[in-house]
């Protein structure tokens, strides 16, 4: 009977077991906002009445077991409607945003987080979903057209090239424009780092290993008020990072990957070789027609033929390539309530359109977050890379292949016909040659950690610690064997650098927070301490015996060698206060205090207060409740910031260097290198901002406008001095700069409904700078400061102002000629109707730099981007336009490079410009701003002369940034894949740029560390276009 008990019991408990199994279901699906459509991050789903749920990924997908079909889930997240709904295998939800919570949505602030509704300062934000809209290849073109007052430009489109990012403009001469950039936390050294000076010329990005699919959100801090809590570093704006973390439930699993191709957006048109000929003999028929000259004459020039029968070589053709693209993210995320993880695996590979040029970059990341106990949380982050840059000498100089393509006559060969490279002339390099022959070589490793301690201490103290790390390695080699140009001056050249980078940071922080009924009040107080340490070792070695050596130890002689260890700390105090009344009325002050070890005892220490109101008059009883204008805040704001950053660590020491004369029989004779100045001080930014946040008709339109006023004081510059002192350089503080200007963010969602959605964002930026105060001269008058290839620092006037001498168009008869100053000598030395007028400012009849004017400005007024996406039943389609007015651009590389200017008068060797050439000056056709074709005397000469007006360009442009096509599978069927989410795309990046500039792109940097060597295009590598096919994935 027992038995039989037992047995019936068993059968019936097994039974139970099956039925609860057959009775659970497997559910999966997407959350999405009914608002704009896009993927719900960390949206908690619940099955009612328990406690088992998940929370939706970066996609928005989940997945969980219910206990039967038809269990109720319950849906939340912050800003949007909770929602109950049935149990299904397979969901599709949308949640409706609330609009009495979408304030209470986070966002990163400076040392903490911030409801989103009670931001007094100019914060911008780009999210998760923004960055996985458009593929970025680096941080900074994250920010691209996202974020209002946000300039970014790529200095070269060669691959791993330096990003410049402007916030509201530049506001120092010499000391750095870049923003802080801070990684968790963790200020990172991000200063781009230029290949060794004199021989290579480039500049690569300091943060383009840090890989943008590990990025959660980006926040960039605008105003004083936002930034002030950052100090002496944030004059230039701050950009926060926030990477990726783990959250409770099943492990995702994640792949995003995109292959394709890269060619040159448009290609610049030279004459080939039988035209290129032609145009030759014309200028050298116009030179001996000029002077009268006949063939029995000791100057008359004989016409010309090809220097090489046969060759006609398109040398742009000659070293580009139809480049391939890679990017390959794969990431698991996951955990239980008490650790959660994130790690991460990228490999990222772009060919340059130019040959022998590539960048290569491997990722490694890991995110873990564990709570010890229930009021101590402790977090650890590794980042890990290693990117490997192989470029070309460098953009823009003697022995860049670019400058040298762009220049190279056609009728010379790329090779010989004994098989060796063809030379073109004593001034123009073969450029096939200087790719194939020599090698530079840049790898870089990095690794940034962190960890984090959180000890809640009572439920309103929390303490917090975090020690962070950010540890650089690169080394560079170069290697030009004595067969190459460079190599053969000294039968064989190679360098060798390696820099070693460590910057440590230990902060204490303390976070207060309490209600009192309608009062609510939060405190900040910490500390922190940062180290850095440089150390740079450089060797160079010539006279190799064997072109196949490639090592220092192989030199005949080590002609250069150096070392440096330069340290530089900085610790600080700051604390902040936050006050929110009624939820209507708010006010932010902070204060940081700043210790810098660059500058001498006594003056170090800075203090930068900032304090801020809010008034979010939507929520006072008078405003009127109506779907016209759901909410309105006003905003003001003033603080001090301060930018240290492009000095050296010891501009205040009286320094020395070592040099290699002998004195008294004793070699390594020191002597002073840079006069000491104990007096340095800050750059100070004292800024104001007003601003508003709207958000209007049911929320389809948000609006963000501020109004800013920036001035910044005792500009640091390192410039020359009299050489009487004993001293050549010094560093002093010079003057005073103001940016104002005006900033617009409009969101919009013109669609919605019908499965059809319509988003945009509309970006706009006026930006107006102006040297408002420089050092006085004895006598009192104001400085006038001489920076860059040809600019100026002029009160009234703004930063780096071009500085050329006026072309007042061509002179068009012999009458024009000689009414000018001096204007006999000109006609005898056969100035002719045909060649260029210049202003002489002095009227002293010789057109030289006395006779220079400002020119106009290489920063542009105006900025922005429109960016558009529209979605249909798992069709999504997107379009960015990027634009800038307002900016000049001299094109160094048709005035100073190439004979283009010169309508076929340059000497053999040259190209010629095909525009330039056909839109010359002829009697047939005298309505030109093109000088004739004239070819060597003082004719060519006026017609070519460097730094003048008329190589100076309108840089103003509209680009199409990215069109990116792509189709989400439906989840029923990516389910049947053993997938959660299955997305396909296509993407264009860089169409196409609609501009009235001659060259490449009007968008360049000569040298991006330098604010005062902007504008100028010396022949970088232009900025490919790329197509591109890809999927995002998960399971």
């Amino acid at each position: 009977m027992n038995r039989r008990l037992l047995f019936l019991m068993l059968f019936a408990f097994f039974a139970f077991v099956a039925w609860t199994q057959a009775q659970s279901v497997t559910v999966s699906g997407t959350i999405v906002g009914k608002d704009d459509g896009q993927p719900v991050i960390g949206a908690n789903i619940v099955i009612k009445g328990t406690t088992t749920g998940t929370v939706s990924d970066v996609d928005g997908h989940f997945r969980l077991t219910a206990p039967r079909p038809g269990a109720t889930l319950v849906i939340s997240f912050v800003g949007y409607r909770t929602k109950e709904l049935p149990a299904t295998a397979s969901m599709h939800v949308e949640l409706e945003p609330d609009a009495t919570q979408l304030g209470e949505v986070q966002v990163v602030v400076a040392y903490g987080q911030q409801k989103r509704r009670e931001l007094t300062g100019a914060i911008g934000s780009v999210d998760a979903a923004s960055i996985r809209e458009t593929p970025a290849t680096s941080l900074e073109q994250t920010l691209s057209g996202r974020v209002s007052g946000v300039q970014v430009t790529q200095a070269s489109g060669a691959p791993g090239g330096a990003v410049v990012v402007n916030i509201r403009g530049t506001s120092s001469i010499s000391a750095g424009n870049e923003p802080l950039y801070v990684v968790d936390g963790m200020p990172i050294l991000s200063a781009d780092f230029s290949q060794k000076a004199g021989y290579q010329g480039n500049t690569l990005s300091g943060v383009a290993d840090i890989n943008p699919a590990d990025i959660a959100s980006v926040e960039v801090l605008k105003d004083a008020s936002a930034a002030a809590l950052y100090g002496s570093r944030a004059s230039n704006g701050v950009v926060l990072i926030t990477t990726k973390r783990g959250s409770s439930g099943r492990t995702r699993v994640t792949l995003d990957s995109y292959v394709g191709v890269q060619n040159l957006w448009r290609k610049l048109q030279f004459l080939p070789t039988a035209e290129h000929v032609a145009a030759r003999n014309e200028a050298i028929d116009n030179y001996n027609n000029s002077l009268g000259l006949s063939p029995t004459d000791a100057t008359y020039k004989k016409p010309v033929a090809a220097a090489q029968e046969g060759a006609d070589t398109d040398w742009i053709d000659a070293i580009t390539r139809t480049a391939l693209h890679t990017n390959h993210q794969l990431a698991l995320s996951g955990g239980t309530d008490q650790t959660q993880f994130y790690a991460s695996l990228g490999y990222y590979d772009q060919q340059g359109v130019m040959k022998k040029t590539d960048y290569t970059r491997y990722n490694l990341r890991t995110n873990l977050t564990n709570r010890i106990s229930r009021t101590v949380k402790i977090s650890a982050d590794i980042a890990l890379s290693s990117a490997t840059t192989n470029r070309a000498t460098g953009d823009g100089n003697l022995y860049s292949p670019w400058i040298n393509a762009l220049s190279a006559s056609p009728d010379y060969a790329v090779r010989t016909a004994s098989g060796s490279f063809g030379s073109i002339n004593a001034s123009k390099y073969n450029p096939v040659a200087l790719i194939d022959e020599q090698e530079q070589v840049t790898r870089k490793y990095r690794a940034i950690v962190g960890l984090k301690t959180t000890w809640n201490i009572l439920p309103e103290l929390r303490y917090n610690l975090d020690l962070g790390g950010d540890y650089i390695v690169m080394h560079e080699t170069g290697v030009f064997p004595r067969g190459t140009i460079r190599g053969a001056r000294s039968n064989g050249d190679v360098h060798d650098l390696r820099g070693f980078s460590f910057s440590n940071l230990a902060e204490h922080t303390l976070d207060y927070f309490h209600q009192w009924d309608k009062l609510a009040f939060k405190a900040l107080l910490g500390y922190s301490y940062q180290k850095t340490t440089l150390d740079n070792n450089f060797v160079r070695g010539t006279n190799f015996v064997s072109p196949m050596l490639k090592y220092i130890n192989s030199a005949g002689s080590v002609t250069e060698g150096s070392s440096s260890l330069s340290e530089y700390a900085l610790q600080s105090l700051f604390g902040r206060v936050n006050l929110n009344y009624a939820d209507r009325y708010l006010l932010e002050a902070s204060l940081r205090s700043d210790a810098s070890s660059k500058f001498a005892p006594g003056r170090r220490v800075g203090y930068f207060p900032a304090a801020s109101l809010g008034w979010i008059v939507s929520e006072e009883g008078f405003f009127p409740k109506t779907k016209s204008v759901n909410d309105l805040k006003l905003r003001v704001a003033v603080g001090y910031t301060g930018n240290q950053e492009g000095i050296g660590y010891y501009d205040y020491f009286n320094t020395y260097r070592a040099s290699d004369v002998a004195y008294i029989g004793q070699s390594g004779l020191a002597f002073p290198n840079s006069r000491p100045n104990p007096d340095l001080t800050w750059e100070k930014t004292l800024q104001y901002d007003l601003g508003v946040d709207a958000a209007l008709f049911d929320r389809r339109l948000e609006l963000t406008l501020d109004w800013y006023h920036k001035d910044t004081r005792d500009l640091l510059l390192s410039h020359p001095i009299n050489a009487l002192s004993g001293y050549t350089r010094t560093t002093s503080n010079v003057g005073r700069i103001r940016n104002e200007g005006f900033e617009a963010m409009i969101t919009g969602h013109p669609l919605r409904g019908r499965g059809l959605t319509w988003d945009v964002r509309l970006s706009f930026g006026y930006q107006h700078n102006e040297v408002v105060a420089l050092t006085k001269k004895a006598d009192g008058t104001d400085n006038f400061i001489e920076v860059g290839p040809s600019n100026i620092l002029q009160v009234g006037r703004p930063m780096a102002t071009f500085y050329l001498i006026r072309a007042e168009g061509i002179y068009q008869s012999k009458e024009e000629i000689l009414a000018q100053p001096g204007g006999e000598a000109l006609w005898k030395r056969g100035i002719r109707p045909g060649d260029v007028k210049y202003y002489d400012k002095d009227g002293n009849g010789i057109i030289n730099n006395n006779d220079r004017v400002a020119a106009g400005s290489p920063f542009p007024k105006v900025t922005g981007a429109f960016i558009n996406n529209f979605a249909y039943k798992g069709f999504d389609l997107g379009l960015d336009l990027q634009y800038a007015l307002g900016a000049k651009i001299y094109a160094t590389w048709k005035g100073a490079y190439t004979g283009g200017g010169g309508q076929g008068g340059a000497p053999n060797g040259y190209a010629i410009f095909r525009d330039e050439y056909e839109a010359r000056w002829t009697p047939e056709r005298p309505s030109t701003d093109r000088p004739r074709a004239v070819a060597d005397g003082a004719a060519y000469t006026n017609n070519m002369m460097n730094y003048t007006t008329r190589f100076l360009e309108k840089a103003d442009f509209l680009r199409i940034r990215n069109v990116t096509l792509g189709y989400t599978l439906p989840d029923e069927t990516v389910r049947h894949l053993g997938l959660s989410r299955l997305r396909l795309y296509a993407q264009v990046n860089n169409l196409y740029t609609f501009t009235a500039y001659d060259g490449f792109d009007p968008e360049v940097a000569m040298n991006p560390d330098r604010a005062t060597y902007r504008g100028y295009d010396s022949g970088s590598v232009p900025h490919p276009c790329s197509f591109l096919f890809g999927m995002n994935l998960s399971f």
